[in-house]
């Protein structure tokens, strides 16, 4: 997504230029015979004012496409002492489940195409997870929620953010009972079941860490895993080009880094799916697709997404906007994630959220626009963990108002009348029933009535048959 400022398309005297250096015969030749044709030459001159053009009339511009594709000089590079490569980021997971056991649980069956893991979480409660209240399970008022994180190469930032957001859901464990830290532990790890996948592109941050090319932003072979899914894929919010950094991939889900996407959500009903990014402050809602920008279509629970965008932007110190993509964007986005889950995958919240930065402009390079320094990084995290308090807080009283619906609808019959109107309806239709009965000739009664004899009668009828007077 916005990183994806960068991805604003050159204009026409780009294409120009890359038509005419695609077409030309000039660079089989050598420079000397070619100048020899006053065509060649003219040509080799156009080219020449062109490249002039794009570096002295549009340097802003001249960074955008060349960052996938070689190194710039950095203002500053990611220190290791506090940033996380991808052989720390394996030992710090496999740290935090080897000490929370019972509340961690690490898949390492997904990997990339180079075979690194993906490091899926499971985080919950697990020894409550079927605590039993009367007929209802509690398990049944979880939330389930599915965060990404590293789905570009170049955005570290995020991945940072899954670590502070670990230690702090973990590290109430140890805390007095009652204190705020413990408080929050005990209400994620009890009333949330939270699924993660911690780098989804390792081999895209391993290529930065051999070639030191911190503008690189897709998998080993170059494709941008959010451009490669199965909505809207192959539209114009993307490219065929393996040198474009929105390369799409050679067809839908080819990359191998995209099936642990398809299996989770094949597995589970989520309710919530987060994409995680930096480079600017905004929050995504769906769609972002050329196509849907067209038709102007929205997510099925547009109003309450907005509701928790707002609660969300409003949640930090940080000025975060928020609103439907193709409409917060000035670009589109074919074949993205969050839009897979949401018109593919039917999850009811979807979102894909920039974390930090300030935008594109001529002052950044690649690693600062989608990175704070090590020396403002520890800060910038605290500054948005408000952000994931919110998405819980906001999940959990949702899925608590579902569960009560579901719950009251299932003790009510099928249309859905309140036990109340159907108890009063069957009390008028029996005193209807009644006054019918009362005034209907004999023949039409419901049932014979008895003819009642009194001892006097059957006395007398007994006296005259036997003879006997009665005075």
């Amino acid at each position: 997504m916005a990183t994806d400022n960068l991805t604003v398309r050159l204009p026409q005297m780009l294409s120009l230029l890359q038509q005419s250096n695609h077409n030309s015969r000039w660079r089989d030749r050598t420079i000397a015979p070619c100048l020899l044709s006053r065509t060649c030459t003219y040509n080799w001159l156009c080219r020449c004012l062109l490249t002039v053009l794009l570096f002295l009339g549009l340097p802003n511009l001249s960074n955008v496409h060349a960052r996938d594709v070689r190194p710039q000089r950095e203002h500053y590079t990611p220190n290791y002492n506090y940033y996380h490569n991808v052989s720390q980021i394996g030992t710090q997971i496999q740290k935090l489940v080897a000490r929370n056991p019972n509340y961690i649980k690490l898949d390492l069956q997904y990997k990339s195409r180079s075979s690194i893991p993906q490091y899926v979480l499971h985080i919950s409660n697990f020894s409550n997870a079927r605590t039993e209240s009367g007929s209802f399970s509690v398990s049944m008022a979880k939330p389930k929620i599915l965060l990404s994180f590293g789905e570009h190469a170049r955005e570290f930032f995020p991945v940072e953010s899954l670590f502070y957001l670990l230690n702090n859901i973990t590290r109430g464990l140890s805390a007095p009972h009652g204190s705020p830290t413990e408080s929050f532990s005990r209400l994620i790890l009890s009333r949330v079941d939270l699924y993660v996948i911690g780098m989804a592109n390792p081999d895209g941050r391993r290529h930065i860490e051999r070639t030191k090319n911190f503008c690189w932003r897709g998998t080993s072979v170059g494709v941008d895993l959010n451009r490669n899914f199965d909505w809207r894929y192959g539209g114009k919010g993307s490219s065929g080009d393996p040198k474009d950094e929105e390369y799409r991939g050679p067809f839908v889900h080819s990359e191998p880094e995209c099936q642990v996407y398809l299996d989770l959500t094949s597995l589970h009903a989520f309710d919530a799916f987060l994409s995680l990014h930096s480079g600017i402050k905004q929050i995504y809602i769906p769609f972002a697709d050329s196509e849907s920008k067209k038709t102007n279509a929205k997510p099925v629970y547009l109003d309450e997404q907005l509701d928790m965008a707002q609660m969300m932007a409003q949640a930090t110190q940080n000025a975060f906007s928020y609103g439907v993509a193709y409409n917060l964007n000035d670009y589109p986005a074919d074949g993205t994630v969050f839009d897979y889950m949401a018109g593919v995958r039917k999850i009811p919240f979807s979102f894909a959220i920039e974390l930090w930065g300030e935008g594109d402009s001529n002052k950044v390079k690649c690693f600062d626009l989608f990175n704070p320094s090590h020396a403002t990084l520890q800060g910038a995290l605290q500054d948005i963990m408000p952000i994931y308090d919110t998405l819980f807080t906001y999940m959990i009283h949702w899925k608590e108002k579902q569960v009560h619906k579901l719950f009251h609808q299932d003790e009510e019959p099928e249309f859905g009348l309140p036990f109340g109107y159907i108890l009063v309806a069957i009390t008028f239709c029996l005193f209807v029933l009644m006054l019918c009965h009362q005034y209907k000739p004999y023949g039409f009664h419901f049932y014979q009535r008895k003819r009642v004899v009194s001892l006097r009668s059957l006395s007398s009828t007994f006296a005259a048959a036997s003879g006997i007077k009665m005075t």
